[in-house]
Formats: structure tokens, sequence, C-alpha cells
């Protein structure tokens, strides 16, 4: 059985969030790690823009300074996200590692697949959109929740896992939010258009009890082992490195 690497890192500052993705993304390019999961938080609580957004068009810069609400920019695509009270998780796998990373279709549904196995293990029953509607999200003044996109993994048709993928000639990166709860207020100030929440459900909506952080990082590990046969081994992010 294959070993591959799970990296758990907890609330980080935004910037950093996304510098340790970009890093892993590029030792999976140079064949340098193995395929490696990567669940973490923010903090504080931040917009992720996608990577040509331009903030002024999406959110309300000036509430957000207010706020103390960071605004970063990722390394992938599609639209402005508020990382809050969620789990994201992120997924870079060099193409040689298995054929299905080879193909942004391949790999967006194995990644996802991961998600859908452990989030069925709490008794709620995802699926993918199959369908988007509208422009590309990058080019939308829309958030990416009040979006629809094939990928999206939805219940009942509500958007409750957003993802956006990124690759190059040899590695993918992948990552998304899996929405906990949703502070509406916030959401409402920080986006410059209506967010529309009948599209979309966070996780402890769905449940009878409420889920923490700590066992969905336990379930979505198990999940992603179910899907790809491997077992996921526990590794640290090394100093200035942590894509080693």
């Amino acid at each position: 059985m294959e070993r591959w690497r799970v990296i758990i890192s907890g609330a980080m500052a935004p910037e950093e969030n996304m510098e340790i993705d970009y890093d892993l993304w590029q030792s999976a390019s140079r064949g340098a790690s193995p395929p490696t999961l990567r669940l973490y938080q923010w903090q504080p609580s931040a917009v992720s823009l996608g990577y040509n957004q331009t903030a002024h068009k999406v959110v309300n810069t000036e509430f957000c300074k207010a706020s103390n609400i960071p605004i970063v920019r990722r390394p992938t695509g599609g639209s402005a996200i508020f990382h809050d009270a969620e789990l994201t998780y992120s997924f870079c796998g060099n193409f040689d590692s298995r054929p299905s990373f080879a193909s942004p279709l391949g790999s967006y549904l194995s990644v996802c697949g991961g998600i859908i196995r452990g989030l069925k293990k709490t008794g709620i029953m995802l699926e993918a959109r199959g369908f988007s509607e509208g422009k590309e999200p990058s080019f939308t003044g829309r958030d990416c929740f009040s979006l629809s996109s094939r990928h999206d993994l939805v219940c009942g048709g509500r958007k409750a896992v957003g993802s956006a993928q990124r690759r190059n000639s040899a590695a993918f990166l992948q990552h998304g939010s899996i929405l906990l709860d949703i502070r509406k207020d916030l959401w409402e100030n920080i986006f410059l258009e209506d967010v529309d929440f009948s599209k979309i459900v966070s996780v402890n909506e769905l449940l009878a009890e409420r889920i923490s952080a700590d066992h969905l990082v336990k379930i979505i590990i198990q999940g992603f082992e179910e899907e790809f046969g491997a077992v996921f081994e526990e590794g640290e992010l090394t100093g200035g490195s942590p894509g080693k």
C-alpha cells in the first residue's frame, strides 16, 4: 500500500497558508515529495481572491480593513472566499503518482471523492454539481459560494464545498473550503454583490449534532485513504522549506 503524506497545520496566518500551498505544489512538481493532503484553518479569518481578481471589484476593502480581515491572493483561480468557520484542504500531486492526476477532470473527481467519502461518515451525502452556470468564476463580482460550478460539492443543490485547481506541466494543486458554519452578517458586509444564501449550506446545518474541526480532520483523512487506497502518514512543515 502506498504511503502518502498528510500535514495538519492548525490555524495559520492567511499569507502563510497560501505560501505553503504554493510551495507544496512546487515540491510536487519537482518530484521531491509524495502526494500531500494538507488540512488547515485561518487566523485571523480572511478573504482569498482568485489569482486574477481585483479586490475592490469583489469585496468591501474598507470594511475588511476596519474589521481586521486580511485580503490575500490564492495561487489558484476561482472567485473570492471568506475563510472563517471552515476547514480548508489542499492536495498536491505529481502526475506520475496516479494516472488520474494527469487530467484536470480525473484529478478533480478523485480529490473530491476523498471529501465525499469522509463526510459520508457523518451521514452527509454530497455529490459533484456536474454543471456550471454563468461566467467563469474568476471574471465575476460574486463570491465563490453564490456561484454554480461543475466541481462544487453540493447537498440538495446547495454548495458545502468550493474548490479551485491550478496545474503546470508536472503537478497540480487543488484546495478548497469545507464550510462548518456561516456568519451571515460578515458575509453580507464583505462582498459587494448580495450573497445568495439559498445556494449555500454548512456542514453543521446538515447535522443533528455539531461536528468539530478536529473530528472533521480525522474523517477527511479516512476518506482520502479510502479513495486512493493509500496510507496518509502525518508529516510536518520544515522551517523555510514547507515542501520538503
